[in-house]
């Protein structure tokens, strides 16, 4: 491949992260008309949009239910496998130690995030579980529309403290 050919590719898949992470960046803000915390994911395979969710923790009184666990969880219904290989999940914010284990448990290959577990730690206090990361686990690629994930995690957070 020429090196006109590989930067071609690589702008190809940044349009196509950052159009993954819109999907998951409109799951954040239906989340946050809800009430809930302002955090979205997608999940893909081959370009072709499986699955997308939000958080749900208050509403369902889950506090496993973020938006990584409960696309997870659609995923493998919809496709009736415990098998997501193949698969790049979106989320607009970092995916704490519990979803990086059940990205690594179903296999999926790729991560792309946009707010850091630091920016949401910086934020709001909570979250912050540096460093961890599992061998063998999905590739994590942050910074996607990043600030527009810390935007929607700022006005959260400065409705949650009145």
């Amino acid at each position: 491949m020429s090196a006109g050919a590989a930067a071609g590719a690589s702008v190809a898949a940044g349009a196509s992260d950052e159009s993954h992470m819109r999907r998951a960046l409109e799951a954040a803000r239906r989340a946050a008309l809800a009430g809930e915390p302002p955090i979205g994911a997608c999940l893909v395979r081959g370009g072709e949009v499986l699955a997308t969710a939000s958080n749900c923790v208050i509403s369902t009184l889950d506090i496993t239910a973020h938006a990584e666990i409960a696309l997870i969880r659609e995923a493998c219904r919809r496709a009736r496998t415990l098998d997501l290989g193949g698969c790049e999940l979106y989320s607009t914010v970092e995916p704490c130690p519990m979803c990086l284990a059940a990205c690594h448990y179903a296999r999926i290959e790729r991560i792309v995030y946009g707010a850091s577990l630091a920016d949401l730690h910086a934020l709001t206090g909570g979250e912050l579980f540096p460093g961890i990361g599992l061998p063998g686990g999905p590739v994590r690629t942050g910074g996607c529309l990043r600030e527009e994930s810390r935007a929607l995690l700022a006005a959260w957070a400065g409705r949650s403290a009145r």
